[in-house]
């Protein structure tokens, strides 16, 4: 964990999985209405979005991941309930090698913390 983040904002142990934009976790193909558009309206960017459960982590929310590195919280997912983030990878099998990860601590960060440039 990057000094930075050390005693910042709240900590949740949460299971991590991987999506990305096709249809495997979609169920949408490229020129489908929404396609590579997250719940926020941002466009999925890897390195940057997540997917998560609004009621536990609010939508823009800065977060740090061991081992995943600084995301933002931009999506929802049917399947993403409770302590759970879906990560998002451009490719099918980067997401599938990622696998089920449990009880990873996720670092929720203060809103003025600064999102470092990838």
């Amino acid at each position: 964990m990057p000094a930075s983040v050390s005693g910042l904002g709240k900590v949740i142990d949460c299971k991590l999985t991987a999506y990305t934009a096709g249809p495997e976790s979609t169920g949408k193909v490229p020129g489908d209405p929404g396609y590579d558009i997250t719940a926020s309206g941002a466009r999925a960017v890897q390195g940057v979005t997540v997917a998560v459960d609004p009621s536990v982590i609010p939508l823009g929310t800065k977060l740090f991941i061991p081992g995943v590195g600084f995301r933002v919280a931009q999506d929802t997912g049917g399947a993403i309930i409770g302590d759970h983030i879906d990560v998002f990878y451009n490719d099918l099998t980067t997401a599938v090698d990622f696998g089920v990860r449990q009880q990873v601590p996720v670092y929720i960060l203060p809103n003025w913390f600064p999102f470092p440039a990838s």
